[in-house]
Protein backbone atom coordinates (compact mmCIF):
# COMPACT_ATOMS: atom_id res chain seq x y z
CA UNK A 1 0.00 0.00 0.00
CA UNK A 2 3.09 2.09 0.73
CA UNK A 3 4.36 1.45 -2.70
CA UNK A 4 0.74 2.24 -4.27
CA UNK A 5 0.95 5.72 -2.04
CA UNK A 6 4.45 7.39 -3.35
CA UNK A 7 3.53 5.81 -6.90
CA UNK A 8 0.39 8.00 -6.72
CA UNK A 9 1.78 11.16 -5.27
CA UNK A 10 4.38 11.05 -7.88
CA UNK A 11 0.91 11.20 -10.00
CA UNK A 12 -0.70 13.76 -8.49
CA UNK A 13 2.41 16.17 -8.65
CA UNK A 14 2.59 15.83 -12.29
CA UNK A 15 -1.22 15.88 -12.68
CA UNK A 16 -0.69 19.83 -10.53
CA UNK A 17 1.87 20.36 -13.62
CA UNK A 18 0.12 19.25 -16.74
CA UNK A 19 -3.69 20.81 -15.00
CA UNK A 20 -2.11 23.95 -15.17
CA UNK A 21 -0.75 23.71 -18.87
CA UNK A 22 -4.43 21.79 -19.60
CA UNK A 23 -6.37 25.14 -18.03
CA UNK A 24 -4.97 27.18 -20.66
CA UNK A 25 -5.76 25.04 -23.65
CA UNK A 26 -8.76 24.88 -22.90
CA UNK A 27 -9.58 28.28 -22.54
CA UNK A 28 -8.39 29.09 -26.22
CA UNK A 29 -9.91 25.61 -27.57
CA UNK A 30 -13.14 25.59 -25.71
CA UNK A 31 -13.16 22.85 -22.53
CA UNK A 32 -14.17 19.29 -23.16
CA UNK A 33 -17.78 18.30 -22.15
CA UNK A 34 -18.61 15.73 -19.78
CA UNK A 35 -19.23 12.80 -22.15
CA UNK A 36 -15.87 13.21 -24.02
CA UNK A 37 -13.98 13.29 -19.78
CA UNK A 38 -15.92 9.93 -19.82
CA UNK A 39 -14.87 8.31 -22.69
CA UNK A 40 -11.23 9.75 -22.37
CA UNK A 41 -11.29 7.38 -19.18
CA UNK A 42 -13.16 4.70 -20.84
CA UNK A 43 -16.85 5.22 -19.12
CA UNK A 44 -19.18 5.01 -21.26
CA UNK A 45 -23.41 6.28 -20.67
CA UNK A 46 -25.54 5.10 -18.44
CA UNK A 47 -28.81 3.55 -19.32
CA UNK A 48 -30.54 6.16 -17.52
CA UNK A 49 -30.03 9.99 -16.63
CA UNK A 50 -31.35 10.57 -12.99
CA UNK A 51 -29.38 8.37 -10.49
CA UNK A 52 -31.85 5.79 -8.59
CA UNK A 53 -32.42 6.73 -4.59
CA UNK A 54 -31.48 4.12 -2.11
CA UNK A 55 -31.21 3.90 1.42
CA UNK A 56 -28.63 1.03 2.71
CA UNK A 57 -26.88 0.74 5.76
CA UNK A 58 -23.86 -0.07 6.06
CA UNK A 59 -21.32 -2.52 8.31
CA UNK A 60 -21.28 -0.02 11.20
CA UNK A 61 -24.97 0.61 11.13
CA UNK A 62 -24.92 4.08 9.75
CA UNK A 63 -27.49 4.78 7.03
CA UNK A 64 -25.73 6.08 3.43
CA UNK A 65 -28.34 7.77 1.09
CA UNK A 66 -27.68 9.21 -2.61
CA UNK A 67 -29.64 12.11 -1.66
CA UNK A 68 -27.10 12.57 1.57
CA UNK A 69 -24.26 12.97 -1.27
CA UNK A 70 -26.06 15.66 -2.84
CA UNK A 71 -23.75 18.65 -3.65
CA UNK A 72 -20.66 15.99 -4.24
CA UNK A 73 -19.16 14.12 -7.23
CA UNK A 74 -20.26 10.56 -6.31
CA UNK A 75 -18.32 7.31 -7.58
CA UNK A 76 -20.75 5.10 -6.83
CA UNK A 77 -19.38 1.00 -7.31
CA UNK A 78 -21.14 -2.32 -7.15
CA UNK A 79 -18.87 -5.28 -5.66
CA UNK A 80 -18.42 -8.35 -3.24
CA UNK A 81 -15.25 -10.13 -1.10
CA UNK A 82 -15.28 -12.67 -3.65
CA UNK A 83 -15.12 -10.71 -6.70
CA UNK A 84 -11.47 -11.21 -8.02
CA UNK A 85 -11.74 -7.72 -10.22
CA UNK A 86 -13.41 -5.65 -7.30
CA UNK A 87 -10.79 -6.80 -5.06
CA UNK A 88 -7.97 -5.38 -7.85
CA UNK A 89 -9.42 -2.32 -7.85
CA UNK A 90 -10.30 -1.10 -4.77
CA UNK A 91 -6.22 -0.19 -3.68
CA UNK A 92 -6.74 2.60 -6.58
CA UNK A 93 -10.44 3.80 -5.17
CA UNK A 94 -8.80 4.33 -1.80
CA UNK A 95 -5.86 6.30 -2.93
CA UNK A 96 -8.78 8.42 -5.13
CA UNK A 97 -11.11 8.72 -2.51
CA UNK A 98 -8.04 9.91 0.19
CA UNK A 99 -6.82 12.53 -2.59
CA UNK A 100 -10.26 14.23 -3.29
CA UNK A 101 -11.99 13.25 0.42
CA UNK A 102 -13.27 16.89 1.60
CA UNK A 103 -13.22 18.87 -1.76
CA UNK A 104 -16.32 17.81 -2.77
CA UNK A 105 -16.12 13.88 -3.39
CA UNK A 106 -16.63 10.30 -2.38
CA UNK A 107 -16.86 6.88 -2.64
CA UNK A 108 -19.72 4.77 -2.24
CA UNK A 109 -18.75 1.12 -2.37
CA UNK A 110 -22.03 -0.82 -2.46
CA UNK A 111 -21.37 -4.54 -1.20
CA UNK A 112 -23.18 -7.15 -2.53
CA UNK A 113 -26.06 -9.65 -0.31
CA UNK A 114 -22.64 -10.33 1.94
CA UNK A 115 -22.91 -10.06 6.31
CA UNK A 116 -21.86 -6.79 7.92
CA UNK A 117 -18.90 -8.94 9.34
CA UNK A 118 -17.79 -10.04 6.09
CA UNK A 119 -17.55 -6.83 4.55
CA UNK A 120 -16.00 -5.13 7.89
CA UNK A 121 -13.19 -7.86 7.78
CA UNK A 122 -12.45 -7.30 4.52
CA UNK A 123 -12.11 -3.40 4.22
CA UNK A 124 -9.88 -3.89 7.63
CA UNK A 125 -7.54 -6.29 6.07
CA UNK A 126 -7.36 -4.21 3.09
CA UNK A 127 -6.38 -0.84 4.92
CA UNK A 128 -9.93 0.55 2.66
CA UNK A 129 -11.51 3.61 4.47
CA UNK A 130 -14.34 4.30 2.02
CA UNK A 131 -18.02 3.64 2.99
CA UNK A 132 -19.34 0.15 1.67
CA UNK A 133 -23.35 0.25 2.33
CA UNK A 134 -24.96 -3.16 2.11
CA UNK A 135 -27.31 -4.10 -0.63
CA UNK A 136 -28.30 -7.35 1.29
CA UNK A 137 -31.64 -8.22 -1.36
CA UNK A 138 -29.00 -7.03 -4.12
CA UNK A 139 -32.37 -4.24 -4.98
CA UNK A 140 -30.52 -1.60 -5.56
CA UNK A 141 -27.86 -3.37 -7.85
CA UNK A 142 -31.24 -4.17 -9.71
CA UNK A 143 -32.40 -0.16 -9.55
CA UNK A 144 -28.74 0.30 -11.34
CA UNK A 145 -28.90 -2.11 -13.75
CA UNK A 146 -26.17 -4.30 -12.55
CA UNK A 147 -25.16 -7.16 -14.10
CA UNK A 148 -21.95 -7.98 -13.31
CA UNK A 149 -18.92 -7.01 -10.80
CA UNK A 150 -17.35 -4.31 -10.63
CA UNK A 151 -19.42 -1.89 -11.35
CA UNK A 152 -19.35 1.49 -10.95
CA UNK A 153 -21.20 4.79 -11.99
CA UNK A 154 -19.78 8.44 -11.86
CA UNK A 155 -23.06 10.43 -10.42
CA UNK A 156 -22.27 14.26 -10.69
CA UNK A 157 -23.51 16.61 -7.86
CA UNK A 158 -26.92 16.77 -8.43
CA UNK A 159 -27.58 13.28 -8.80
CA UNK A 160 -27.29 12.73 -12.19
CA UNK A 161 -25.59 9.79 -13.42
CA UNK A 162 -22.89 10.77 -16.04
CA UNK A 163 -20.50 7.65 -16.63
CA UNK A 164 -20.57 4.00 -16.18
CA UNK A 165 -17.67 1.54 -16.16
CA UNK A 166 -18.82 -2.13 -16.52
CA UNK A 167 -15.44 -4.22 -15.42
CA UNK A 168 -12.38 -2.99 -13.27
CA UNK A 169 -10.29 0.20 -13.03
CA UNK A 170 -7.07 1.57 -12.23
CA UNK A 171 -9.09 4.57 -10.50
CA UNK A 172 -5.52 5.89 -9.16
CA UNK A 173 -4.26 6.54 -13.08
CA UNK A 174 -2.72 10.07 -13.98
CA UNK A 175 -6.27 10.24 -16.45
CA UNK A 176 -8.19 9.22 -14.04
CA UNK A 177 -6.83 11.45 -11.68
CA UNK A 178 -7.11 14.57 -14.35
CA UNK A 179 -11.02 14.13 -15.12
CA UNK A 180 -12.01 14.04 -11.32
CA UNK A 181 -9.54 17.14 -10.65
CA UNK A 182 -11.38 19.03 -13.74
CA UNK A 183 -15.19 17.62 -13.05
CA UNK A 184 -14.42 18.92 -9.18
CA UNK A 185 -12.98 22.33 -10.01
CA UNK A 186 -15.88 22.70 -12.63
CA UNK A 187 -18.76 22.35 -9.96
CA UNK A 188 -19.18 18.52 -9.93
CA UNK A 189 -18.51 18.15 -6.57
CA UNK A 190 -19.95 20.92 -3.20
CA UNK A 191 -20.19 24.10 -4.30
CA UNK A 192 -17.95 26.83 -2.51
CA UNK A 193 -15.78 23.53 -1.40
CA UNK A 194 -12.29 24.11 -1.04
CA UNK A 195 -10.25 23.88 -4.71
CA UNK A 196 -6.39 22.25 -4.85
CA UNK A 197 -4.07 25.13 -5.50
CA UNK A 198 -1.29 24.82 -8.41
CA UNK A 199 1.53 23.43 -6.80
CA UNK A 200 4.27 25.31 -8.74
CA UNK A 201 6.59 26.11 -7.43
CA UNK A 202 5.93 25.88 -3.51
CA UNK A 203 8.63 25.85 -1.28
CA UNK A 204 9.94 23.06 0.56
CA UNK A 205 7.86 22.11 4.27
CA UNK A 206 9.27 21.03 7.57
CA UNK A 207 7.50 19.97 10.57
CA UNK A 208 7.33 22.42 13.46
CA UNK A 209 7.12 20.09 16.54
CA UNK A 210 7.08 16.37 17.70
CA UNK A 211 4.10 14.12 16.36
CA UNK A 212 2.53 15.94 14.20
CA UNK A 213 -0.21 14.08 12.55
CA UNK A 214 -0.42 13.66 8.73
CA UNK A 215 -4.20 12.58 7.92
CA UNK A 216 -5.50 10.93 5.16
CA UNK A 217 -8.11 13.84 4.17
CA UNK A 218 -7.95 17.98 5.33
CA UNK A 219 -10.12 17.07 8.44
CA UNK A 220 -8.39 17.21 11.68
CA UNK A 221 -10.99 14.21 12.54
CA UNK A 222 -9.50 11.98 9.54
CA UNK A 223 -7.73 8.97 9.72
CA UNK A 224 -3.81 9.71 10.91
CA UNK A 225 -1.43 8.33 8.16
CA UNK A 226 1.76 9.10 9.73
CA UNK A 227 3.53 11.41 12.60
CA UNK A 228 6.08 13.54 11.60
CA UNK A 229 9.42 14.54 14.03
CA UNK A 230 10.36 18.21 14.25
CA UNK A 231 12.38 19.36 11.65
CA UNK A 232 11.24 16.53 9.28
CA UNK A 233 11.54 18.15 5.77
CA UNK A 234 8.24 17.62 3.40
CA UNK A 235 7.55 17.64 -0.36
CA UNK A 236 4.48 19.84 -0.95
CA UNK A 237 2.53 18.64 -4.04
CA UNK A 238 -0.50 21.41 -3.26
CA UNK A 239 -2.60 23.87 -0.70
CA UNK A 240 -6.22 24.05 0.17
CA UNK A 241 -7.75 27.48 1.41
CA UNK A 242 -11.19 27.57 3.34
CA UNK A 243 -12.28 28.42 5.96
CA UNK A 244 -10.05 30.01 7.53
CA UNK A 245 -7.06 27.92 7.25
CA UNK A 246 -5.40 26.02 5.03
CA UNK A 247 -3.77 22.80 4.71
CA UNK A 248 -0.89 21.06 2.81
CA UNK A 249 -0.69 18.02 0.65
CA UNK A 250 2.36 16.51 1.06
CA UNK A 251 4.44 13.70 0.58
CA UNK A 252 6.09 12.23 3.74
CA UNK A 253 9.61 10.43 3.75
CA UNK A 254 7.74 6.86 3.70
CA UNK A 255 6.45 7.45 0.17
CA UNK A 256 3.07 8.05 1.35
CA UNK A 257 0.56 11.10 0.47
CA UNK A 258 -1.51 12.72 2.83
CA UNK A 259 -2.61 15.92 4.22
CA UNK A 260 -1.20 18.60 7.23
CA UNK A 261 -2.35 21.52 8.28
CA UNK A 262 -0.72 24.81 7.72
CA UNK A 263 -0.02 25.94 11.15
CA UNK A 264 1.81 23.13 11.71
CA UNK A 265 4.50 23.34 9.46
CA UNK A 266 6.53 25.96 8.16
CA UNK A 267 8.62 26.83 4.64
CA UNK A 268 11.88 26.78 4.25
CA UNK A 269 13.00 28.29 1.15
CA UNK A 270 11.48 28.31 -3.06
CA UNK A 271 12.32 25.16 -4.76
CA UNK A 272 15.04 24.73 -6.71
Amino acid sequence: MLRRAAQFGRIVAGCLVSTALAAACAAAQGAPGTEELMRSIGLTKPPFTRAPEFNLRDGHGGLASLSGQRGKLVLLNFWATWCGPCREEMPSMEQLSRFFGGQGFTVLAINQRESAAQVLRFLQAHGLNFRAPLDSDGRVAASYRVFGMPATYLIDAGGQAIGLKSGPRDWAAREVVEVFRKLIADGGGAGGSPALEPAMPMPRLRAKSDAIAVRSQQDSHAEVIGQLAAGEDLTPLGKVSGAGEFWYMVKIKNGAVGWVRGGEVEEVGARK
